[in-house]
């Protein structure tokens, strides 16, 4: 996917940057307006919510015009048109204890629409985020609660094993070429196939895509203007720019380059 591709197919008819505020993990997309006409799968779970008026989506076949709907992760969005929608789009962290009540509230759906009246408790935070008024700790507590909010109520406790969460805290600072899932396994005191079918329970992904998943926002977190991004692959154990961007790809959705680029996006980082 090359840089003038995505732009003609990204409409942004406002002309403003669209802002985006990261972290690891997780990452909140603002825009005026957004038409996508590239097809994507993304990895995770991506939650959309219109501010102003509705927008179009189609995913897996099915076509819905709503404000508010989350895409279940590894499902083909064809395409969106979000225009003068004032556009919230969240990507939501796979570790977190509420992603796996996430997942069971999706079931085999590849897409939800959702009730807008669930986000009252948010949705005046949201507005101030749009307008830039809200403070960076406040803005995580938002999207904290709206996680809370699309995961739906907890019948249970959805702990994480321990053993997984300690394989995501060693992820999260380890190169990609440098992942082996013996050792890994050594180091939580499993086998290396009792380590993959728990992951796979816990997380609701392969550790190899989580292997990925973790390099990319790696390579995210240690990007800074006027750096090459091909070094930050390098030294986040990607192969190569290819390899970093086809991963890139399967994440956002857009190529790095795009992602980088001031004029398109105005990015905020939140530690």
């Amino acid at each position: 996917m090359t840089d003038k591709a995505d732009i003609k197919d990204t409409l942004n008819p406002s002309g403003d940057a669209m802002k985006v505020y990261y972290w690891y993990g997780g990452l909140l997309l603002l825009a005026k307006s957004l038409v996508l006409n590239r097809p994507t799968t993304s990895i995770a779970a991506t939650l959309r919510i219109a501010l102003a008026e509705p927008y179009k989506i189609e995913v897996d076949g099915r076509r819905l015009t709503t404000r508010a709907s989350i895409v279940a992760p590894k499902c083909r969005r064809a395409s969106l048109d979000a225009t003068n929608s004032n556009m919230a789009l969240f990507y939501l962290p796979v570790e977190r204890p509420e992603y796996r009540r996430l997942r069971q509230r999706l079931g085999s759906e590849s897409i939800l629409e959702l009730d807008m009246a669930d986000f009252s408790a948010v949705l005046p935070q949201l507005k101030k985020a749009f307008d830039g008024q809200l403070a960076n700790a406040e803005l995580k507590t938002m999207v904290n609660e709206t996680l809370s909010i699309v995961a739906g109520p907890a019948r249970e406790l959805a702990v994480i094993d321990p053993r997984i969460v300690r394989c995501c805290e060693i992820m999260a600072n380890m190169p990609l070429n440098e992942f082996n899932i013996e050792n890994l396994a050594q180091q939580v005191y499993l086998s290396s196939s009792r380590l993959r079918s728990l992951f796979k329970q816990n997380i609701g992904h392969s550790i190899g895509e989580y292997a990925r998943w973790s390099a990319v926002w790696q390579a995210v977190d240690q990007y800074t203007p006027g750096r090459s991004f091909t070094d930050v692959a390098m030294e986040t154990g990607f192969f190569d720019l290819p390899h970093v961007s086809r991963t890139f790809v399967e994440v956002f959705g857009i190529s790095p380059s795009l992602a980088i680029d001031s004029d398109f996006i105005d990015r905020h980082r939140i530690c």
